[in-house]
C-alpha cells in the first residue's frame, strides 16, 4: 500500500494514496472500504519516480475543538515537473493529476502567492483586469495551509489551477454536513479562462522541508516557499525566468532578503499596486488592502505591523484585541467562554445575541440568549458570524435599548463613549440581560454585499463608505479610482478586513448591477442578497432531458404502473400556475360507505435520475423561488412546464397515494404506487370554488368532477377539525397578490390575498398525504428517513405576543399549541364584529414567535424531537412538491425503495449524509422566502413611486424613539420614528409611547397614513408616511 492516514484518537485507519502527485484528484482522496485495490493500482503506475519516503506528524483540531495526531507517509519522487513551458529538463517528465496551467515559454517573471494572497486577494486573482496575474505558480504547501483556513478559499484556487469554476456551498455547509457526495451535487461547473501552474513541492525531493522543533504554522509555511523558491531560481536560471514570492504582508517583504537570504525576491501586493496602479486603475478596486495589516492577523501568522498600521496606533484604539485561538479553547473547556452564532437585532444595530446552551448536556432546543450591548461588545462580529464571547459577571449586566438604531445612528464617531455606544442611560427596564462581550471571531460569515456608495461620506479623494442593502451589516469603507462614477449605482462589494482602529471594515468593490431604483438590478440585489442561485442551466443538465416535443406517456409506462385514467382528477392552484405539482380525486366507494381518494403527486424522478448532472444542479439550488414578476426554477422550464406538470386534459406520469376514508374522514387503508393519470380540467381556486357554490345552491348540475369535488371538500372539513381538535394552529401572515401590466410585468395594483374553501380543502389533503408518506418511510428507513420537525416554542419566545395580548386585555394561553388556538379563537368571537383584523394580527404576532420548521434526518434526533408543533403531527414529511422541493424529491426516492419500485443510493442510507442534504435545503428554503418577501418590499414600492395613497396601519411594535407599523392592504411594514422634539416616553411594560401633549401611540392601534416614496439614491428607497400630525419614514427592506 502507498501510505496509511491515522488518526490516532480512532480505533480505525483509513488507507490513503500519497504517491507525491500532489495535484492528482484520485490519490489525494481519502479511500473507504473497496478502494484498495484501485489504488495499489494508481501506485503501481507511478512508483517509478520514487527516491525516499519521510514519516511526518502533524497535531490537528477537530471541529469539536478536540487536538489529534495525523500520521501520514510522504513519499519523495524526483519526477515532478516544474510546468514551466521553456523548460527543456521537465519536457519529458511524466504529467500527474488535474492541474492543467503551464507557465509561458515568453514569460519573464513567475509570481508564486503565499497563503494570504490566495486567502484575501482571491477577486485580484481571478479578475481580467490587468495581464499582471496571468503568470501564477501554485505550490502544495501554500494550498494545504489555505485549507487549514478556509474551504471556500481552496475550492477556488485550486479551481485556478484545473480551468474550472465551481459554484460551492458555505464553508459550513461545506465542512459541517458530513457529505463530501453533497459538495459534488453543490457544484455547477463552467469553464474559466485562467489555468495557473501547480508545482507539487511538498513531494519534491528538492524542495521537501521537515519541521522544525517549536516552529509555528507560519515559520514552517515560509521557509518551504522559499526554499521552493530558491530551487526554481536556480532551476529556472537557464531560460531565464525569475520567481517572485507575492504577499499580503508588508513585514514579511521587508524582512525576507535578510531572514530567508538575497537570492529570494519577496514583493507585497501592496507594491504591486502603487507600480501598476496607474496603468490599471482597477488594481486598486479589486485589492484587499490592510488584512494582514491588522495586527491581530499578522501576530496569529507571525508577522508585524506595518508603519502605516503602527503610526494608527497614535489615534485611539475603538475595540479590543482579539484572543489567540488556544486561548479561546481553553476559555470554551473550563466554561470561561462559550460559543455562537452572532445575530444582530433588526431594529438596533447597537444590540445582538448569541443563543448559547450553558450547560453541555443540555438538549436541542433548550439554549440561552446572551445580549450583546453596545458596539464594543461586538468587537467586530458580523450578523452570522461563529463567535466566542465572554459571559459578564451580573453586575455588569445591561438593559436592552427601547429605541431603534440603524446603520448610519450606529455609526461610530470620534469622541463616543466606548461604554456607552450611543444607548441612553435612562433605559426604563425591570430585570438587566445576561450580557456577554466577543473576545473571538472563529469563524467568518463574509459574503459579498450588495447595496450603494454614500455620497454624503465622500469629501474628496479615492474613498468614501458602502451602505448595504442588509441594514444589519455595518457600512464599509471602499476605495477605487473611479469613485466618482460608482454613486447611485447598486454595488457588490466584498469585506477585506476590520481594524480594530478603525470604525468601518474595509472592503471593495467586484462588481456592477446597475441603477438605483431600477426594477432589474433591484431584483438582482435581492437575489444576490440572499444567495439564490439563478444562472441558466448547465448544458450538462439539460442533457439529461427528454426531447419536450416528441416525449409521450408509452404502452410500457401503462403497463408498468396503476393506470387511473378512467379517475374524475382534478388539479386546484392559482391562477396563472404552470408547475402543477398536485391533483386530487374522490369517489364513493361500491357499498356507499366510504370514499376512495387519490392524491396525485408528479412523478419528477422519473425524469431526474439520482447523481445525474440534472439532479445535482436541482439540490444546489434546492427550491424554486417564486417573485412577484418571475419565477426562479428548481428544474427547467420542459420538466416544470410541461412534461412533469398535471395539466388537464394530458396523460402524465404520477405517484399517487390511494386512501379509503370513511365517512368522518378517518383513513381505514393506503396504497402508494406510480400511476398514469389525464387530468379533467386544471382549475383556479375561485374556479373549483364558483363550481362547489354552484352545485350546493343546485344552480348547477353535479357531474362526476363536481361530485369529486364535493366529496372532497366535505372530507377537507371534517379532516381541517380533527387536526384542530388535536391542537393544529391556525395562523397568518400578510400575503398579498399583485396585479400586473401583460407586456411589462409592472404592478397596477396589490390586494390581500383571499383564502377560500379550496384552498383549505387543498391544503388538508396534501397535509394528510405528507403525514402518510413520513410513517411509510420512517417505518421503512428509521435511521435515514428525510422528515420536518417545528419544534415548540420556549416560552421566552411567546413573551412579546403575551404582553401585546395584554395590553389590549386579552388573556392568551400558550400551555399547547391546543389552548394557544382555543385563546386566538375566542379572540376572533369576542371582536370579530368589534376590531375584524385584531384576531390576523394576533396570528401574524403568533406565527413570528415560532421557529421555522425544519427538515432533518430521522438519525439525528429522538422520537420526541420529531414533532411538527404547528400541525400538531408526530411526524411530518414533505412529498407533494417535487416539482419546486428538492425535499420532495428524496422523499420520493424514500417512498420507491419502501414499495421496491427502485432501490435506494446507497448513500441515502447515511444518516450524517442526510442530515447534511437536510441543512442546505433549509438554508435554500429560507433564503427562497426572504428573496420572494423582498420581491414583495419592491413591488409595493414600486407601485407608490408615483402615488400617494391614504391607507390604515396597524401599530405592531412600540420603541421609544419610532413604531413599527403595518398597512393590511399591502402586506408592508416598517420603521415609524417618532418626533423626537415632541419629548415621547415609553410607558413602562413598552406597550405604548406617549408625546408631552398627551398624543399616545398603543400597539394594535390602528393609525390612518398617506403613504409615498421617497427616493434615497444611497441606500434604499423610502416609504413615507404622513399622517396630521407628524411626518413618519418607513425604510422598506425587501432583503
Amino acid at each position: 500500500m502507498a501510505g496509511w492516514f491515522f488518526l490516532f484518537e480512532s480505533s480505525r485507519s483509513f488507507p490513503a494514496v500519497d504517491v507525491g502527485c500532489g495535484s492528482c484528484r484520485v490519490c489525494c482522496l481519502r479511500l473507504v472500504d473497496g478502494q484498495e485495490a484501485r489504488a495499489i493500482e494508481r501506485h503501481a503506475m507511478v512508483s517509478r519516480g520514487i527516491v525516499g519516503v519521510r514519516a511526518r506528524l502533524d497535531a490537528r483540531r477537530n471541529r469539536s475543538n478536540r487536538v489529534y495526531v495525523e500520521g501520514r507517509e510522504v513519499y519523495l519522487r524526483d519526477d515532478l515537473p516544474c510546468h514551466a513551458s521553456a523548460c527543456d529538463a521537465c519536457a519529458m517528465l511524466p504529467e500527474y493529476g488535474a492541474a492543467l496551467g503551464r507557465i509561458s515559454a515568453s514569460a519573464a517573471v513567475c509570481f508564486v502567492p503565499d497563503a494570504s494572497v490566495l486567502l484575501y486577494q482571491m477577486d485580484l486573482l481571478e479578475s481580467d483586469v490587468s495581464p499582471l496575474m496571468d503568470e501564477l505558480l501554485l505550490l502544495q504547501s501554500v494550498l494545504s495551509a489555505v485549507l487549514t483556513r478556509s474551504a471556500k478559499m481552496w475550492v477556488r484556487a485550486r479551481d485556478l489551477t484545473t480551468g474550472e469554476k465551481s459554484t460551492a456551498l458555505s464553508d459550513e455547509q461545506m465542512g459541517r454536513s458530513g457529505s463530501a457526495a453533497m459538495k459534488t451535487k453543490a457544484q455547477a461547473v463552467e469553464r474559466n479562462r485562467k489555468q495557473f501552474a501547480l508545482f507539487s513541492n511538498e513531494h519534491h525531493v528538492h524542495t521537501y522541508l521537515d519541521r522544525l522543533p517549536h516552529e509555528s504554522d507560519i515559520e514552517y509555511d515560509r521557509r518551504r516557499l522559499t526554499e521552493t523558491v530558491k530551487f526554481l531560481r536556480t532551476h529556472w536560471q537557464p531560460f531565464g525566468l525569475i520567481p517572485i514570492i507575492l504577499t499580503n504582508s508588508v513585514a514579511f517583504e521587508r524582512e525576507a532578503p535578510v531572514k530567508y537570504g538575497g537570492d529570494v525576491t519577496v514583493m507585497s501586493i501592496r507594491t504591486l499596486v502603487d507600480k501598476y496602479s496607474k496603468q490599471y486603475s482597477r488594481l486598486v478596486e479589486l485589492c484587499a488592502l490592510g488584512n494582514a495589516e491588522d495586527d491581530e492577523a499578522l501576530e496569529e501568522e507571525g508577522g508585524e505591523l506595518d508603519d502605516e498600521e503602527l503610526l494608527s496606533k497614535k489615534r485611539r484604539t475603538l475595540f479590543a484585541e482579539h484572543i489567540s485561538e488556544l486561548a479561546a479553547l481553553q476559555g470554551l473547556q473550563s466554561g470561561r467562554y462559550v460559543e455562537g452564532t452572532f445575530r444582530s437585532s433588526p431594529y438596533n444595530l447597537l444590540e445582538a445575541s448569541v443563543s448559547v446552551a450553558l450547560h453541555k448536556k443540555s438538549n436541542l432546543d433548550d439554549r440561552t440568549t446572551i445580549m450583546l450591548i453596545g458596539k464594543s461588545s461586538h468587537n467586530r462580529a458580523f450578523d452570522g458570524d461563529r463567535v466566542v464571547i465572554e459571559l459578564l459577571d451580573r453586575s455588569e449586566w445591561k438593559t436592552v435599548s427601547d429605541r431603534i438604531v440603524e446603520q448610519e445612528a450606529a455609526q461610530d464617531k470620534e469622541g463616543d463613549d466606548g461604554d456607552t455606544n450611543g444607548i441612553s442611560q435612562d433605559q426604563v427596564c425591570k430585570l438587566a440581560t445576561p450580557s456577554g462581550r466577543v473576545v473571538r471571531i472563529s469563524q467568518r460569515n463574509w459574503r459579498p454585499y450588495s447595496g450603494s456608495l454614500q455620497q454624503s461620506s465622500y469629501s474628496g479623494g479615492d474613498s468614501a463608505l458602502f451602505v448595504p442593502a442588509d441594514r444589519k451589516i455595518p457600512l464599509v469603507r471602499i476605495r477605487s479610482a473611479r469613485i466618482r462614477d460608482l454613486f447611485g449605482k447598486r454595488l457588490i462589494v466584498v469585506v477585506d478586513s476590520w481594524s480594530r482602529f478603525s470604525a468601518n471594515p474595509s472592503g471593495h468593490v467586484v462588481q456592477e448591477i446597475g441603477s438605483s431604483g431600477d426594477k432589474d438590478a433591484e431584483t438582482e440585489v435581492i437575489l444576490m442578497e440572499n444567495s439564490v442561485p439563478h444562472r441558466k442551466f448547465s448544458k450538462a443538465a439539460l442533457d439529461c432531458l427528454p426531447d419536450g416535443e416528441n416525449w409521450a406517456v408509452s404502452e410500457e409506462h401503462i403497463r408498468k404502473r396503476w393506470d387511473l385514467r378512467s379517475k374524475p382528477v382534478a388539479s386546484v392552484d392559482p391562477p396563472g400556475c404552470t408547475d402543477i405539482d398536485d391533483a386530487l380525486h374522490c369517489v364513493s366507494l361500491p357499498d356507499g360507505e366510504g370514499y376512495e381518494v387519490g392524491i396525485h403527486i408528479a412523478d419528477v424522478t422519473a425524469f431526474v435520475q439520482h447523481g445525474s448532472a440534472l439532479d445535482m444542479e436541482a439540490a444546489e439550488r434546492g427550491t424554486t423561488v417564486y417573485l412577484v414578476d418571475r419565477r426562479i426554477e428548481m428544474l427547467p422550464a420542459m420538466l416544470t412546464s410541461n412534461l412533469c406538470s398535471l395539466v388537464g386534459g394530458v396523460e402524465r406520469l404520477a405517484f399517487s397515494v390511494i386512501l379509503v376514508m370513511d365517512k368522518d374522514a378517518n383513513v381505514l387503508s393506503a396504497e402508494f404506487g406510480r400511476s398514469v393519470i389525464k387530468s379533467r380540467r386544471a382549475m383556479t381556486y375561485e374556479q373549483a370554488q364558483n363550481m362547489l357554490d354552484g352545485i350546493r345552491s343546485k344552480r348547477d348540475h353535479a357531474d362526476e368532477l363536481g361530485n369529486s369535488l364535493l366529496g372532497l371538500a366535505s372530507l377537507a372539513e371534517k379532516l381541517r377539525q380533527r387536526r384542530t381538535d388535536a391542537g393544529a394552529l391556525s395562523l397568518a401572515s400578510p400575503e398579498v397578490s399583485f396585479e400586473l401590466e401583460a407586456e411589462t410585468n409592472d404592478v397596477t395594483d396589490v390586494k390581500l390575498y383571499k383564502i377560500r374553501e379550496t384552498n383549505k380543502m387543498v391544503e388538508e389533503f396534501m397535509l394528510l398525504a405528507n403525514i402518510q408518506v413520513a410513517e411509510k418511510i420512517l417505518k421503512h428507513f428509521p435511521k435515514c428517513s428525510l422528515l420536518r420537525r417545528h419544534p415548540k416554542p420556549t416560552d421566552e419566545m411567546f413573551e412579546p405576543l403575551l404582553k401585546t395580548a395584554a395590553a389590549y386585555g386579552i388573556e392568551l394561553d400558550v400551555s399547547s399549541s391546543k389552548t394557544l388556538n382555543e385563546s386566538l379563537n375566542r379572540v376572533e368571537l369576542a371582536f370579530g364584529k368589534k376590531d375584524p383584523y385584531l384576531s390576523t394580527l394576533l396570528r401574524i404576532l403568533t406565527t413570528r414567535c415560532m421557529s421555522q420548521a425544519v427538515y432533518f434526518s430521522s438519525g439525528e434526533l429522538g422520537y420526541s424531537d420529531y414533532l411538527h408543533y404547528g400541525l400538531a403531527a408526530p411526524v411530518y414529511t414533505h412529498f407533494t412538491s417535487p416539482i419546486r422541493r428538492y425535499a420532495d424529491v428524496i422523499v420520493h426516492r424514500q417512498l420507491q425503495a419502501c414499495i421496491g419500485y427502485s432501490a435506494l443510493p446507497e448513500v441515502l442510507y447515511d444518516s450524517k449524509h442526510m442530515q447534511g442534504l437536510a441543512n442546505v435545503i433549509n438554508e435554500r428554503h429560507r433564503s427562497a422566502q426572504y428573496a420572494s418577501r423582498g420581491s414583495i418590499n419592491l413591488h409595493t414600492l414600486l407601485l407608490f413611486r408615483d402615488k400617494a395613497m391614504r391607507q390604515q396601519g396597524r401599530i405592531m411594535r412600540v420603541q421609544s424613539n419610532g413604531l413599527v407599523v403595518l398597512i393590511p392592504k399591502f402586506g408592508l411594514e416598517g420603521i415609524l420614528y417618532l418626533d423626537e422634539n415632541r419629548k415621547p416616553h415609553l410607558a413602562e411594560g413598552g406597550q405604548s409611547v406617549k408625546y408631552e401633549d398627551g398624543s399616545e401611540f398603543k400597539v394594535m392601534q390602528t393609525v390612518d397614513v398617506i403613504v409615498s416614496v421617497d427616493t434615497v439614491p444611497e441606500r434604499k428607497d423610502r416609504v413615507v408616511f404622513h399622517t396630521k400630525r407628524c411626518l413618519f419614514l418607513c425604510e422598506v427592506s425587501w432583503i
